[in-house]
C-alpha cells in the first residue's frame, strides 16, 4: 500500500539533492529562493516540498525538473521506497523460515516502528 507521507518526503529528497548539486565551479549550488523563483513559487513552498510537507501540483513537477536539468520521473521515487511499513511487514522470516505476519501483529510493529522514526525525527537525527 501506497503511503503517501513516505511518498512526498522521498521526492522533496531528491528534489533538494538536485538544488544542492554545484550548477558550475564559480556559482556552487542553487539555493531554495532561486529555485523558487525560477518556477514561480514563494521560497517556503520550496521548503515545504523539500521537507515532504506539501503536495506538488504534475505540472510544478515539470517546472522544477526543467530547472534542475532532470526528467520528471527521475524525481520520482520508486513504489518500494513509498510502499506503507505495514505492506512490508506481512511476512517475518526468522531462523531461515519465513512466515505470514497475523494483520495485529503487522500493525503493532508497524506502530512501534513508526514511534521509532517519529522519536528519532524529533532528537534532530
Amino acid at each position: 500500500m501506497l503511503d503517501e507521507k513516505r511518498l512526498y518526503q522521498a521526492l522533496g529528497k531528491r528534489i533538494r539533492a538536485l538544488r544542492e548539486q554545484p550548477v558550475d565551479a564559480a556559482r556552487g549550488r542553487m539555493t531554495q529562493a532561486e529555485l523558487a523563483k525560477l518556477v514561480e513559487m514563494e521560497r517556503t513552498s520550496i521548503t515545504n516540498i523539500e521537507k515532504g510537507n506539501q503536495k506538488v501540483p504534475l505540472h510544478v513537477l515539470f517546472r522544477i525538473g526543467e530547472v534542475l536539468g532532470a526528467e520528471p520521473m527521475e524525481l520520482l521515487p520508486s513504489l518500494s521506497e513509498v510502499q506503507s511499513l505495514e505492506s512490508k511487514l506481512t511476512e517475518l522470516s526468522f531462523g531461515g523460515h519465513t512466515f505470514e505476519a497475523p494483520p495485529l501483529l503487522a500493525g503493532a510493529l508497524t506502530a512501534l516502528i513508526a514511534n521509532l522514526e517519529e522519536s528519532g525525527s524529533s532528537n534532530g537525527r
